[in-house]
């Protein structure tokens, strides 16, 4: 390997020995979430060439920077490998990695021309990355999978509240409802438990919705101190979907005022499903033009949104199912006065936001 990989390097992008080579990106190849067990790795792909063209060029940057150092290749692969695990890859189909690599080489970008050696070369590299990639995938049992996500924007929304949007390159599986434990790169080792908004997300984009509290470090720090430019890193979703996708009955939804994100995506997924249950959302908002915002994403059924919950608020629930979503605190409280309004406990999905365990 050491005497081969210059030679390596200098063949893994086509074109001609003058042309601009993109720059490193230390991210993972971006693809679409896989859903169920993945038998073919081109379905980790995006659909659109021009997306396909984007993932190519990162992947190719990252490789041609680093493939002279075999020792961070094995090492970044073997903390992916977790995460490949996680999303469904058997190990037994990474080896797809060295046709894939050659087949992406050929289309991207047309009309460029790719020589013998070249597809040897990536064919080589493929097989390597495939073989550190199934070496961490091995250890998925005791690692836990985390995703690298660069952020790419963040919006104060509040005070004490952001909305930071970042990209993971490999897909980050998330259901109405879940929280994306994150962790941010100054606190190493904390982590903090953060609503996902917008599921799903295009372009492999997620919403990571905070609300720092009193005592709340990582959550200061998401809010206060992130940036564009920073890599957070984020482990697997956590907490039930929000809604029962084997149940048509109605639904009532029961956010606290910082809690709009599960809300948001709960709707969005409704409407994208054509699901017509009617949903009703009890959700305290800021000002008029916050509910006109998550009247927006009204599903095919009813759409009720109104202000605070309490047992005496009036209505049938006992036919619904229910989601109640907040700090612990709140979700305790509006839990209580769920239940006395005659909804089963079988029948009522919570998730609360916060600190995660280490």
């Amino acid at each position: 390997m050491p005497g081969s990989v210059p030679v390596v390097s200098r063949l893994l992008v086509p074109g001609r020995s003058g042309e601009e080579r993109p720059g490193p990106v230390a991210a993972e190849p971006g693809v679409q979430p896989a859903r169920g067990v993945v038998h073919d790795l081109r379905a980790l792909l995006p659909d659109e060439p021009a997306a396909q063209r984007e993932v190519l060029r990162e992947a190719v940057g990252w490789l041609v920077e680093h493939v002279d150092q075999p020792q961070v290749l094995a090492a970044r692969c073997a903390e992916l490998g977790p995460v490949v695990a996680q999303l469904g890859v058997p190990p037994q189909r990474l080896d797809q990695l060295a046709v894939l690599f050659v087949d992406l080489l050929r289309a991207n970008p047309p009309g460029v021309v790719v020589r013998r050696d070249q597809e040897e070369a990536w064919a080589t590299t493929g097989r390597l990355v495939s073989r550190w990639l199934a070496d961490g995938a091995a250890a998925a049992a005791h690692e836990p999978a985390s995703w690298s996500a660069p952020v790419v924007a963040h919006e104060r929304s509040g005070a004490a509240a952001a909305v930071v949007t970042v990209r993971t390159y490999l897909p980050y599986p998330c259901l109405p409802g879940q929280l994306a434990p994150v962790e941010p790169p100054r606190l190493p080792g904390r982590w903090r438990r953060c609503w996902v908004g917008d599921v799903p997300a295009a372009g492999n984009t997620v919403r990571l919705h905070i609300a720092a509290r009193p005592g709340d470090p990582a959550g200061a720090d998401l809010v206060e101190r992130t940036a564009p430019g920073d890599v957070l890193r984020l482990r697997p979703a956590v907490g039930p979907p929000a809604a029962d996708p084997g149940s048509a009955r109605p639904l009532l939804v029961v956010v606290a005022r910082d809690t709009e994100a599960p809300a948001r995506a709960l709707l969005g997924a409704l409407r994208a499903a054509g699901d017509r249950r009617p949903v009703t959302v009890f959700w305290p908002a800021a000002a008029e033009r916050d509910l006109y915002r998550l009247a927006d994403l009204a599903p095919e059924g009813a759409l009720l949104i109104r202000d605070r919950f309490t047992a005496a608020a009036g209505g049938d629930w006992a036919g619904h199912d229910a989601f109640v979503a907040g700090d612990p605190a709140a979700v305790a409280a509006t839990l209580t006065a769920v239940r006395a309004a005659g909804v089963p406990a079988d029948r009522i999905r919570t998730a609360a936001d916060g600190p995660a365990p280490d």
